[in-house]
């Protein structure tokens, strides 16, 4: 049977090769580690049914060889699993604004931010509808950045303003699950 200080020779002595020889199968340093710790804390609780003393060594190799066949499908799983849920968040496709929002709200976000002043409208439009930075829009109208959170500002609490009464309808698409798509407007 392995004593205490036997073991701890053991691990001292082939611990750094263990973990070399762990990171040739799992080929990551840190999971590398915690195979090769694992392999001795297995030989440590099998010390008793272990007959021969000179097989430590081969005992600890097929170990982590086992260990690290083990890590490798369970990355490999988790992995799958990763590009399955992804694939299938991919495939449920996000419906248009105008699936789900009523006719009369849709109307009536168009109609609200085509009633804005038009400079306001337009900076309001590459903001929300383009996707563009502050500066961009600032830089292709040639105007200060300030001047377009200004515009932006305005234009929010405008559409806010006269948008009021649907805003409940709006809270219920989002709560829903509907989606945020509306808010994007407002935020």
């Amino acid at each position: 049977m392995l004593t205490e200080g036997q073991f701890e020779g053991l691990f001292r002595k082939n611990f750094a090769s263990m973990c070399n020889f762990a990171y040739s199968i799992v080929k990551d340093s840190e999971q590398a580690h915690d195979v090769a710790q694992q392999a001795f804390v297995n030989l440590w609780e099998h010390r008793g049914t272990i007959d021969d003393q000179s097989n430590f060594t081969s005992y600890l190799r097929r170990t982590i060889v086992n260990l690290s066949i083990n890590h490798i499908q369970k990355h490999k799983r988790v992995q799958l699993e990763d590009e399955y849920t992804q694939t299938q968040l991919d495939s449920v496709a996000t419906p248009d604004r105008s699936d789900y929002l009523p006719g009369e709200v849709e109307n009536a976000i168009i109609d609200a931010v085509g009633k804005l002043p038009e400079r306001s409208q337009l900076v309001f439009s590459l903001s929300r509808f383009q996707g563009l930075s502050n500066k961009e829009i600032a830089d292709n109208l040639d105007i200060s950045v300030k001047a377009v959170e200004k515009h932006i500002g305005k234009s929010i609490r405008e559409l806010r303003a006269m948008l009021s009464p649907y805003l409940k309808i709006l809270v219920f698409f989002l709560l829903s699950g509907v989606g945020y798509e509306p808010f994007k407007l407002f935020l």
